[in-house]
């Protein structure tokens, strides 16, 4: 079982037996106005350097263990035996120097996680194989500057994960000028399965073998 809970914006709470982890966490009110994550967990994963939208651990309650992973090895790191790797990626199909981001993928609650962060161009080949079929995909859905819905879709297509959860879109408290959710629901109803929650929790079971893949739509908790 994995009890995921949306903070706002591409932060996260993630509760299995073995860990929790927040993702990706933001700055208030820098990041517009989703308030401050005052939580505390096991470990905070970062998938890049960007103090106001991804990687701000100043406001979460001390006692983590920070993970880093645009600085980790090939071969990922391990915490409390739960393995995290990444693969450098960059924000723009330019793939400038500056636009670098990662990636990310874990195993937590039975389920293997890929997260794909601030990443704006499709993969390659070698990627999609690193990556796999993971039971979960955290996507941004907010379309450029990370990546355009219509490069979104074929990804996941490949990936072909059990649930998408999308992140990273317009909401009336975020300062970025980026596409609200609908345009990706739009995009795939009647291709995907979607469920809208109605809460900013929801807990994946580990048995879920139902065909195709289905869209969870979190509201934010702050």
């Amino acid at each position: 079982m994995l009890k995921v809970t949306w903070y706002g914006h591409a932060a996260f709470l993630l509760e299995s037996p073995e860990l929790s982890v927040i993702v990706d966490p933001y700055k208030y009110p820098d990041a517009g106005g989703y308030e401050p994550i005052d939580d505390s967990a096991d470990a905070v994963l970062v998938s890049h350097i960007n103090d106001r939208y991804h990687s701000h651990t100043g406001q979460i309650r001390p006692g983590f263990e920070l993970l880093k992973a645009f600085e980790f090895p090939p071969e990922g790191v391990t915490f409390r035996g739960v393995s995290f790797r990444s693969i450098p990626v960059y924000e723009t199909p330019e793939k400038l120097a500056g636009d670098e981001v990662t990636v990310m993928r874990f195993a937590l609650g039975g389920l293997e996680i890929v997260y794909l962060g601030d990443l704006g161009h499709s993969l390659s080949d070698a990627e999609y194989a690193e990556l796999g079929h993971p039971d979960v995909v955290f996507a941004s859905t907010g379309g450029k500057p990370t990546i355009a819905l219509d490069e979104l879709v074929p990804m996941i297509d490949r990936l072909a994960p059990k649930w998408v959860i999308p992140m990273h879109f317009k909401t009336p408290k975020v300062n970025l000028n980026i596409l609200p959710n609908e345009s990706f629901l739009d995009l795939v109803h009647g291709k995907y399965g979607i469920r809208m929650v109605g809460g900013p929790t929801f807990e994946l079971p580990v048995e879920h073998r139902a065909p195709g893949t289905e869209v969870i739509v979190l509201e934010h908790l702050r």
